[in-house]
């Protein structure tokens, strides 16, 4: 089920095992939404005890969850927040984002009032990165090999793609569900004076959501993790900017790191995809040799070139493949929030409504012609 009509489902299903005396929604509106969700629309035997969630029936709840959604939005119209809110981003977001964007621009600083050419901050953010693509690609093949095999049940492949990731990835998968129930739960506490009769239910659907909505917040918590890789290095790419072309700050490297040749020998692997789509060359080991520092305030020359390389360097290696996966995330963010599984009382839970409607009346039988 897609997920705006499963939380619209979940939540009207929360609130009616909460409600059983039809104080937040009255027992009548509840068959009146019934009725509208089931006019002229094929619907399942009363009396079938193997009642099971297919399409028609998956319409059929979402048409009288809003329905019913519409007559709870008169009274509190709060209810739309509580949805927004176990749909929409939240602080942790926010939160990673800008700490990532902050050690990016703190960490080119910590080279002091000179610019290394060697930009070791640069290096310590490609190799975790290159660390992590070599992870991202063994993964990959392990699902495509799983996806090969025999089919297994949804849940099984839920708990498989779980044990895929790492202890980070699956303490933030339930840090971002966490802060989704706090988040709808601290709306229900803010707004309990107003619909008090609600808060059982809106409370019961912020803890089913939370179990349904794992593979959703999974998903996020990956692609958060990108966008935090990727202003990371925009903060490096800023704080070096910013150094090399409002502070001035001198660029050179120091001859106890590399001798020339090898120094050079170093700038083209860590530079040469950069030099060769900016035509900005590499200093010859010579050339190289005159950029050494001299002493604590001498030595070096320009650092307008190098910013260039370690900017184009950064967005390559960086920015670029972790945009790619942000992509392919947002992708599977999508798939996964159009195929969210029910819970399994749906099925007794769609009986029991179909149940409540009034019998159709069977046409009367064709009188004998002649």
């Amino acid at each position: 089920m897609r997920q705006r009509a499963l939380q619209a489902v979940l939540l009207v299903y929360a609130i009616e095992q909460s409600d059983l005396g039809g104080d937040a929604l009255s027992l009548e509106d509840r068959a009146q939404a019934s009725r509208e969700a089931a006019e002229g629309r094929p619907l399942p035997a009363a009396g079938d005890p193997s009642v099971q969630i297919n399409s028609h029936a998956e319409r059929f709840l979402a048409r009288r969850a809003d329905a019913l959604l519409a007559r709870v939005r008169v009274r509190s119209p709060g209810v739309d927040r509580i949805l927004a809110a176990a749909a929409g981003p939240t602080g942790l977001d926010r939160s990673i984002l800008l700490l990532g964007l902050l050690l990016g621009f703190g960490i080119t600083f910590v080279e002091g009032k000179r610019i290394d050419i060697f930009a070791y901050p640069l290096i310590g953010l490609l190799l975790w990165n290159l660390l992590i693509y070599v992870i991202l690609i063994v993964r990959a093949g392990r699902s495509l090999r799983q996806r090969s095999e025999a089919a297994t049940t949804l849940t099984a492949r839920e708990i498989a793609a779980l044990q895929r990731d790492g202890f980070f990835r699956q303490w933030l998968a339930r840090t971002y569900a966490n802060r989704v129930y706090a988040s709808v739960d601290a709306l229900i506490t803010h707004s309990i004076g107003f619909n008090a009769p609600l808060a059982p239910g809106l409370r019961r659907f912020a803890a089913d959501w939370r179990e349904l909505g794992r593979p959703l917040f999974r998903e996020r918590a990956r692609r958060l993790l990108h966008l935090a890789a990727i202003l990371a290095a925009v903060g490096l790419m800023a704080g070096y900017a910013v150094r090399g072309w409002m502070l001035h700050q001198a660029a050179g490297w120091g001859n106890t790191v590399f001798g020339p040749a090898s120094a050079h020998t170093a700038l083209v692997t860590l530079y040469g995809a950069a030099s060769a789509i900016k035509g900005i060359p590499i200093p010859s080991a010579q050339d190289l040799q005159a950029l050494a520092w001299t002493g604590a305030a001498t030595g070096g020359g320009p650092g307008g070139q190098w910013v260039d390389l370690i900017f184009w360097t950064a967005l390559l290696y960086i920015v670029l493949p972790r945009l790619l996966a942000v992509v392919l995330n947002t992708l599977s963010l999508w798939r996964r929030s159009a195929t969210l599984r029910t819970p399994p009382t749906f099925p007794g839970y769609l009986a029991a409504v179909v149940r409540s409607l009034p019998a159709t009346p069977e046409p009367p039988p064709a009188e004998p012609s002649g």
